[in-house]
């Protein structure tokens, strides 16, 4: 299966997240200590960018899943298809629920 990757970017940070669709729901793992994740916290938002190429970015607002069984379920399916930065576990991890 080929990687699908969204960028970001919040101020002046820019990166690339591995993301899913489970059950419906746009998600993606990420690490609960990571400025994006503060940034999230504080605007309820972060400018998301499809076409790895482009630099135009698109104001989506995103949820911050901390629920444990939550994130495991998330992270066995990344891990299942192949389709995730984070191997080592769910320890300081937290899902992104993106709102389409």
């Amino acid at each position: 299966m080929e990687n699908q990757l969204v960028k970001f970017r919040h101020g002046n940070s820019k990166g690339v997240f591995y993301y899913v669709i489970f059950e419906g729901d746009f998600v993606a793992l990420a690490d609960i200590r990571s400025p994006k994740i503060n940034y999230i916290k504080s605007h309820g938002a972060i400018d998301l960018a499809f076409d790895m190429d482009s630099e135009t970015y698109d104001l989506m607002e995103v949820d911050i899943i901390t629920d444990k069984p939550y994130v495991k379920k998330i992270y066995n399916y990344m891990m299942e298809k192949e389709n995730t930065y984070f191997k080592d576990g769910t320890e300081g991890l937290c899902v992104l629920k993106f709102h389409r």
